[in-house]
């Protein structure tokens, strides 16, 4: 029985692994949503950055356009001030011409601060495009890792799973039933008893109990928790607690 003990111990430590493996098969698809969706929300802030460079440039033709505009017409009223019939109309002309090349000042001032914000955004741009090709790059390095991964993975998963099958073979189909029922309920089967405490419930047992896991003669289970007790040193460690 001291034999079939150490069966039991060495599957649940391969059963322990076998659940770790399944998890980590599972999160390799997560981890490519994870890098899809950076690089999509690179994507959307370089899209961003091109329209709002798109509506500066816009923005910068119209005002240009204006000060085009209202130069013309400061010519135009310039040329009429020699046709000025009187001091009043020459005066009026004078402080519209003041008033346009005021608007004009203030429209270049507008379309150097303009300028000065294109620069900036086309440098945030040009990093915007290289954080996307970063994060492609990064995306391809995923896929390509989590092939290799699933690969050696549903290898390794094959091999233990047949080594499963030869442990669960060898041990008595009675004990495994209560193996399975009880990982079944409280997530792991076996455990060690050390100084008359069950490991993975912390309650006290018996002396008699302790003594009976320690000859190993015999299947014995935790009164509190139902796992199964063992004293073996040497067992692969096992998840202990609840």
């Amino acid at each position: 029985m001291r034999e079939e003990i150490k069966l039991l111990v060495r599957l649940q430590a391969l059963d322990l692994w076998l659940d770790k493996a399944e998890r980590m098969k599972k999160d390799l698809p997560q981890q490519i949503k994870d890098e899809t969706r950076a690089l999509e929300e690179a994507k959307g802030r370089l899209e961003r950055l091109k329209e709002n460079l798109k509506d500066l440039e816009l923005e910068r033709r119209t005002k240009e356009k204006e000060i085009v505009e209202l130069g013309e017409k400061v010519g135009e009223k310039k040329g009429r001030l020699f046709q000025a019939k009187s001091n009043e109309e020459y005066s009026a002309l004078i402080k519209e011409i003041e008033a346009l090349k005021e608007r004009i000042s203030r429209l270049e001032d507008e379309v150097l601060l303009l300028l000065d914000r294109m620069e900036e955004v086309k440098g945030q741009e040009e990093r915007a495009q290289r954080e996307v090709q970063e994060k492609e790059a990064a995306l391809e390095a995923a896929r390509v890792r989590a092939r290799e991964k699933l690969q050696e993975m549903e290898k390794t998963l094959e091999e233990r799973k047949k080594e499963r099958e030869d442990l669960v073979g060898r041990i008595n189909r009675r004990t495994y039933q209560i193996y399975e029922r009880v990982k079944k309920n409280r997530g792991y089967a076996v455990v060690r008893a050390e100084k008359y405490t069950c490991l993975g419930c912390h309650m006290e047992i018996p002396p008699q109990l302790f003594v009976e896991v320690k000859k190993g003669q015999e299947i014995v289970q935790c009164p509190f928790c139902s796992r199964i007790l063992h004293c073996w040193e040497e067992a692969p460690k096992e998840v202990e607690g609840e």
